[in-house]
């Protein structure tokens, strides 16, 4: 009820409700959805691309528009260009249709919808959020701001967690990097741990310095940094410093300097006399 409501403000239509268990009064709706449903959606799509399964359904409503209806002498498509004609123009945006909800982000920075819980920036514990979760996302907003977007899950009692949100806590409680179950299930490559093995190997603050590395992550891309990562370790005796000027050097735009023109440095074409090497030939001579 609640998209219903949001879909008919968006297009300023006028809600005409058949009555309780007289499904005979919207008949043609009915059989238009049970036509869709044998010749579109038997057997059922596969894929899990929303946008290509909308482009089939598109194509095969458009193809259904050259039918000719029972006791009819037009086709569809000559009928729905008479009507568009009298139709209302279409909305300027399309509807949102997320349900929109006030969710309070626990000391975990985790909050829970529809028994699940999504992470968000360990900055915002304690915090009111508002969440809208459409078909396929559930975003979180403090005020204006987007501040987390995760796939949502239809499952029960689970967790969706980014590592990224709680990178800022493992800097200052590093002693928890190896057991911080957002790194375990996330969706950082193999390196990684590995390069967080090899630090805690040789270097006490092991852990301290793999948060650092995360650190890079928030502002660089996971595989612009694991790329620098793998030239650090490949040169040996390295730490996030290392990884952080790799990176400044690979965003950094090489410009080209272009060769010296002779014509703008009239000072140097001027002909300098041969030196008189005689001169040092007079050192060895020996004063008697």
């Amino acid at each position: 009820m609640t998209y219903f409501c949001i879909s008919k403000v968006s297009i300023a239509g006028i809600a005409l409700f058949a009555n309780i268990h007289a499904g005979w009064e919207k008949g043609s709706v009915e059989n238009l959805v049970g036509y869709a449903r044998r010749n579109y959606l038997v057997p059922l799509p596969e894929g899990t691309a929303l946008e290509a399964i909308n482009a089939d359904l598109r194509a095969c409503c458009l193809s259904d528009q050259q039918r000719t209806m029972a006791r009819r002498t037009d086709p569809i498509a000559t009928r729905l260009a008479f009507e568009r004609s009298t139709l209302g123009p279409l909305p300027t945006h399309a509807p949102e249709l997320a349900l929109v909800v006030e969710v309070l982000a626990h000391s975990t920075g985790r909050v829970r919808f529809q028994t699940n819980d999504y992470s968000v920036p360990i900055q915002y514990a304690y915090q009111h959020l508002t969440l809208k979760a459409d078909p396929f996302r559930v975003r979180l907003y403090a005020g204006e701001e987007l501040v987390a977007d995760h796939p949502r899950s239809y499952e029960k009692r689970q967790v969706i967690e980014d590592w990224r949100h709680y990178v800022p806590l493992l800097l200052k409680k590093s002693f928890a990097v190896p057991w911080a179950s957002a790194l375990r299930h996330g969706d950082l490559p193999p390196a990684f741990e590995a390069a967080r093995l090899e630090l805690v190997a040789h270097r006490a603050d092991g852990n301290r310095e793999f948060a650092r590395l995360l650190d890079l992550c928030l502002t660089h891309e996971v595989q612009a940094v694991e790329t620098a990562l793998a030239q650090a370790r490949a040169q040996g005796g390295w730490s996030a410093d290392t990884v952080r000027q790799l990176l400044n050097f690979a965003s950094t735009p090489h410009t080209p300097v272009p060769p010296l023109d002779p014509s703008q440095y009239p000072a140097y074409q001027a002909v300098t006399p041969l030196p008189d090497l005689s001169a040092y030939n007079r050192r060895l001579q020996v004063q008697l």
